[in-house]
């Protein structure tokens, strides 16, 4: 097509597809059309220098590197001995008395004389003064004491006014120790009660139905005392440190574990991906996302923004003098999806929460979209790249 076109004409007409660039038409007014308008107020807070960033050129080794850097160094639960059960207000009382004479007692149901009369009480709730009633003895203090020393105060004090008794309670209901289950990864979330059977945390949450979802996948969340803990389900099941004892007031929330990305530039498309996933890779939000759009993308030029933590900077060299007193730092990691081991490299390199993918685009879309804009009189600009290229 370009056989007879000498190199100086393909010479002026590359430069022309470069320079125009600039001028093509898109979806509203241009660069220069905002930033010189009549009337605007122009305020200018970006400081005058150029905001100081970390590029970092990732290879396979870096990835794999960076991936444990990245990764939860320690989940943790608050270590504490087992809370004290005793009845509290609300809590629901069956009480029993038995005496026990060698005379032995008239058992009128049966017609006998039996040596023990037990005589249960109405089943009753814990007042909001924390007494219970018990015939003989009137209101009885029975909030902020266990099991056992209700039964023992209660037969002593019925001592002095029947033959040998016992006291006999068993709590039915508790109401005042309760832990609240919340959150998407729980299949039945509500209040639930802390027993002497279910005290620790996996007991919370089998009682709530268990998981919803992966264990492995899940975050459990524990607010007490003004502090949050987090443990992944799978590590609570694995690990009798982190199953913990529960309790009273606590907050369990057990969410899906989401990773959030925002992917813009050339890709299949242009959106929020949320995978919900613990451990996310590049090659899993580029396959959300559509992957390269071709031949559109540049495969030299993906890149992940991210605020990265120092410490794991330090070990590829970078001069962190001038983001010193940070938490954070803004780094740039650049992919080569050229190299033969790119898309390993790709499945190694972690992706966090909040993290920012861009695909740059190549310099034949660039020249595409130029010659778009001029219309049909233009040269077929894949054929003109390639010709200039290769000098044919």
């Amino acid at each position: 097509m370009f056989g007879n076109v000498s190199g100086l004409a393909r010479a002026a007409l590359l430069f022309l597809v470069l320079t125009g660039l600039s001028a093509c038409g898109g979806a509203g007014p241009a660069t220069n059309a905002i930033l010189n308008a009549p009337g605007a107020q122009k305020v200018d807070r970006s400081g005058g220098e150029a905001e100081p960033f970390v590029l970092v050129d990732v290879g396979l080794a870096f990835a794999e590197r960076l991936a444990a850097d990245v990764a939860p160094a320690h989940w943790s639960m608050p270590q504490s001995a087992a809370p004290s059960f005793v009845i509290g207000v609300s809590d629901v009382l069956d009480i029993s008395i038995v005496s026990n004479n060698d005379a032995g007692f008239i058992d009128f149901s049966q017609s006998a004389v039996t040596p023990i009369a037990t005589t249960p009480l109405p089943r009753q709730m814990v007042a909001e003064d924390g007494t219970v009633a018990v015939p003989l003895l009137g209101r009885v203090k029975a909030a902020g004491r266990s099991v056992q020393a209700l039964e023992s105060q209660l037969t002593r004090r019925l001592s002095g006014v029947l033959v040998n008794p016992t006291a006999i309670v068993q709590l039915v209901e508790r109401q005042s120790a309760t832990v609240s289950v919340i959150g998407e990864g729980v299949t039945s979330p509500g209040s639930y009660p802390i027993n002497l059977s279910d005290r620790r945390l996996l007991d919370i949450v089998g009682r709530a139905g268990g998981p919803a979802g992966q264990a492995g996948d899940i975050v459990v969340s524990l607010s007490r005392g003004g502090k949050t803990y987090q443990a992944l389900l799978g590590e609570i099941y694995r690990r009798k440190d982190l199953n913990i004892f529960v309790h009273d007031g606590d907050l369990l929330s057990l969410e899906p574990r989401r990773t959030r990305v925002q992917v813009v530039g050339a890709t299949g498309a242009n959106r929020l991906v949320e995978i919900a996933e613990v451990e996310v890779s590049l090659i899993d939000v580029l396959s959300e996302a559509g992957g390269l759009a071709s031949p559109r993308a540049d495969l030299k030029g993906v890149f992940v923004y991210r605020q990265t933590a120092p410490q794991a900077l330090r070990a590829v060299g970078a001069d962190l003098a001038p983001f010193a007193g940070r938490r954070s730092v803004p780094t740039v990691f650049r992919f080569d999806m050229t190299v033969p081991t790119a898309l390993f490299t790709a499945k190694a390199f972690r992706m966090l929460d909040d993290d920012i993918l861009y695909v740059a685009d190549s310099a034949n879309a660039k020249i595409e979209n130029f010659f778009g804009a001029t219309g049909p009189f233009a040269p077929n600009p894949s054929v003109y790249v390639q010709d200039a290229t290769l000098g044919n």
